[in-house]
């Protein structure tokens, strides 16, 4: 199951700023547009003294002339690139600073740029809603003061905050939209199939992924260039959709961005089955991304964005009170002083409180500060846990077979943060090879183990071994140097699709069901516990027309509120009727397990795998 493994490419809006439209304002003398071009390029390549250097030189040419949208959006983009590239800190104070001239010179051109500035300094920071809050406010003033600005950098911006919260909805509606504006440059046009790319790739369609990276191939060919930052990302998933796992590897060493680099090796790794080297690289990203999180930055943010805040207000106060103005000037003079003072009033309380509010906001401030430094281990566990929850549950088959002769289907719910079930298949020509595991104790312990024996039950099956063939290798290998005395029990199972012929070993495991009746096994014993054993395997002449259920005891021995187990006999009372599909099957005897536990807490894995054959 394809995954969103990016904490994605922030630098791509920061290029957007800067070559937001063309025809937005009058046509730029030759000698400005020269400059403009030449401090975009510098930024494109990140030389940073000469796009410094330049970016200053546009705004000394355009600060006091007519070209206000060149002089904010130079601003801008070098309150960002100075976010991003350089210091954190910096880039908020002149991030600030577009704020305070907007404000002092009313200039709506202004607070739109600093407004959206704001939304992407507080995206790249991951605070994503807020980033959201401030596009959408962005969008609002470009709708009223500035309807020949372009909407694609927002509509981008608010692409990468869905992408993040894996809404692929959402991300594809604000990509079609950063399309359909009619005056969005290339570099617009070539970011928004960018994010077709990825939410095809996210949602498991490669042959889409591959159109998608056609269209986006062209209009690059059409314009020029490599694409921008997005560039070298999306030739990464172009390598992982055709499961070229090593050049996609080789591909992140040209990625720009750390933090976007950790990830995207953490998800190779992970797909290549390097689970050591995966959680290295997960924990590497995290620790970029603690590195720049600093708590100065946050709070200058907190204040711009409670300035930003108050001036909306008192800017819609302004408006109401203009029209109420104009109103009065038609009732009368003597109406009109009778306004004038309620209004007063108003607006003196409406400042009152905004003045409590920006006091509750700093206790508010200094409570989240004290928070931040008793909680800041607790995060980092619950982090690291999700992450090998993560791990864990993308090991697991999530697609499986679509063929008429055989329907199969599993899931696993772990009881805590992480598991210990497992299950898994491998269809190779018309032979299924599939297991269901348990392993003794809970936890993190008991999740290493199923990854290592998960892993290697993949790589035993690719030597077309039999089923107990495969136990006994994995009980020689887990056995070694077992000093903890942990053991997995297993159904290894190998079914001929043309014959019917099912092999099986069972390893401990709780017998299946074999349509509705428990099946008569060979016991065997746990794998993991005695290394030199030898597992006996076991045969079902013909398995068409039946339907196999094998399950964890965690089903079995689910309890309710009142310590009372689900059972042996509720489970098999339930598969003595037809309840479907394999999805069907297994989906309903979940059910029925929640309903009877109830508000209880769960104390064990509830895995099952269903397999029917025509």
């Amino acid at each position: 199951m394809k995954r969103v493994e990016y904490k994605k490419v922030l630098l791509l809006l920061l290029l957007l700023i800067g070559v937001t439209t063309v025809g937005a304002e009058e046509t730029l003398p030759p000698k400005l547009q020269k400059l403009t071009d030449e401090a975009y390029h510098y930024y494109s390549v990140r030389e940073t003294d000469k796009y410094f250097e330049t970016v200053e030189k546009v705004k000394d040419a355009t600060e006091f002339s007519d070209y206000q949208e060149t002089y904010y959006r130079a601003c801008s983009y070098e309150a960002i690139y100075m976010f991003e590239f350089v210091d954190r800190t910096k880039g908020v104070a002149l991030a600030h600073g577009i704020f305070q001239k907007a404000k002092e010179n009313q200039s709506n051109v202004g607070m739109y740029f600093a407004t959206f500035t704001l939304g992407s300094i507080r995206e790249m920071s991951g605070n994503d809603d807020m980033a959201a809050k401030s596009f959408r406010q962005a969008l609002e003033l470009k709708q009223k003061y500035l309807p020949e600005e372009s909407a694609a950098p927002c509509y981008l911006g608010l692409c990468e905050i869905a992408l993040r919260k894996k809404d692929y909805e959402e991300v594809a509606k604000n990509a079609r939209k950063a399309l359909d504006e009619p005056r969005a440059i290339p570099m617009n046009l070539i970011t928004a199939w960018s994010y077709k790319c990825l939410v095809r790739y996210n949602q498991g369609d490669s042959l889409g992924f591959e159109d998608a990276y056609k269209e986006r191939a062209q209009l690059i060919t059409q314009y020029g260039g490599q694409g921008g930052l997005f560039g070298e990302l999306i030739n990464v998933y172009l390598a992982k959709n055709r499961k070229q796992w090593q050049l996609a590897l080789q591909r992140t060493d040209k990625l720009i961005h750390l933090q976007n680099k950790c990830t995207q090796k953490a998800a190779i790794y992970e797909h290549m089955g390097d689970l050591k080297q995966a959680l290295y690289w997960q924990k590497r990203a995290r620790e970029v991304l603690d590195s720049v999180e600093s708590s100065e930055a946050r709070a200058q943010m907190t204040e711009f964005d409670t300035e930003l805040s108050l001036t909306y207000a008192e800017n819609e106060v302004k408006e109401q009170q203009l029209a109420k103005e104009r109103l009065l000037l038609i009732l009368g003079a003597v109406i009109a002083l009778i306004v004038i003072g309620f209004l007063t009033l108003i607006a003196y309380r409406g400042r009152k409180h905004m003045k409590h509010l920006e006091q509750v906001n700093r206790q508010l401030q200094q409570a989240y500060d004290q928070l931040e430094v008793t909680t800041k281990a607790k995060e980092r566990i619950e982090s690291e846990l999700r992450i090998a929850r993560d791990i864990q549950r993308r090991m697991l088959p999530h697609v499986f077979p679509k063929r008429k002769d055989i329907d199969l289907y599993a899931m696993m719910t772990p009881a805590k943060e992480v598991g210990g079930d497992l299950y898994g298949y491998a269809l190779l020509d018309d032979e299924l090879y599939f297991c269901v595991g348990d392993v003794s104790g809970k936890g993190v312990p008991a999740a290493l183990l199923m990854a290592e024996v998960t892993r290697m039950f993949r790589t035993l099956v690719d030597g077309h071994l039999t089923p107990e063939m495969i136990a006994t290798r994995l009980n020689h290998a887990l056995a070694e140097n077992n000093d903890q005395g942990m053991f997995v029990t297993m159904f290894i199972g190998l079914i001929d699709l043309k014959s019917g012929h099912m092999e099986f070993c069972n390893a401990g495991h709780n017998p299946p069901l074999l349509d509705g009746q428990y099946m008569e096994v060979e016991p065997n014993a746990p794998i993991g516990l005695w290394e030199d054993l030898v597992y006996e395997g076991e045969e079902v002449d013909n398995m068409h027309g039946k339907t196999l259920f094998v399950y964890t005891d965690g089903i079995s021995e689910a309890e309710n509120s009142r310590k009372e187990q689900f059972g042996d006999e509720r489970l098999q009372a339930l598969l003595q009727h037809d309840l479907g599909s394999a999805r069907q099957t297994s989906e309903t005897i979940h059910k029925a397990v929640e309903d009877f536990v109830g508000e209880a807490e769960p104390s064990d894995d509830l895995t099952k795998m269903c397999i029917k054959m025509t």
